[in-house]
């Protein structure tokens, strides 16, 4: 009996330790492995939505600013521009309005805004609600460059500018096909 108990092997505490020692640390490199995809991954899925965003907004503003001036009476202007606000006749409105819901997060120096929309004699709505800035450019009579700056709505901790917040700018250059010229 005492030879039978001889030829039986089993496992030592310390090789079942170096076991679990190995596992842990295979373990662990998993876990920082999927942790830095993930974050990759949602990183990327705010640059999408934040240029998704920015060129939203310009084609919306750039669609209705080539109708200017549609079935207007002669001699009325067909847009209005002041500021960051751009009134196309008898359309739509756009202008920015702070978006205080994200200005605890902004980099210091930013506000944030919303792009509102306002059709004709309707409530003025959201549109984007993380815009850094839209600049109009008037090249000539019929001729402008809109540029539309969208914001990333959460601050990305890889990103070392703008306290982690990225931005995308979009531009187009627009020709106004409706002005009696």
């Amino acid at each position: 009996m005492k030879s039978i108990m001889r030829n039986e092997s089993g496992v030592t505490i310390m090789e079942l330790l170096i076991a679990v020692l190995i596992t842990g640390i295979i373990s662990a490199a998993g876990f920082q492995f999927y942790g830095n995809v993930h974050n990759q991954s949602l990183a990327q899925q705010d640059i999408s939505d934040m240029q998704l965003s920015a060129r939203s907004s310009l084609q919306d503003i750039s669609r209705s600013l080539r109708m200017a001036g549609y079935k207007l009476p002669a001699g009325h202007a067909p847009y209005r521009l002041s500021g960051d606000s751009l009134y196309v006749y008898y359309s739509v409105l756009y202008y920015l309005s702070p978006n205080s819901t994200l200005g605890a997060y902004a980099p210091v120096g930013w506000k944030p805004n919303y792009l509102m929309k306002k059709l004709n004699n309707s409530a003025a709505e959201i549109y984007n609600d993380v815009i850094r800035s839209v600049a109009y450019k008037k090249i000539d009579t019929a001729t402008f460059e809109i540029s539309v700056e969208s914001q990333s709505p959460k601050a990305d901790m890889e990103w070392k500018q703008d306290s982690g917040f990225r931005s995308f700018m979009a531009s187009e250059r627009i020709t106004i096909r409706n002005l009696n010229l």
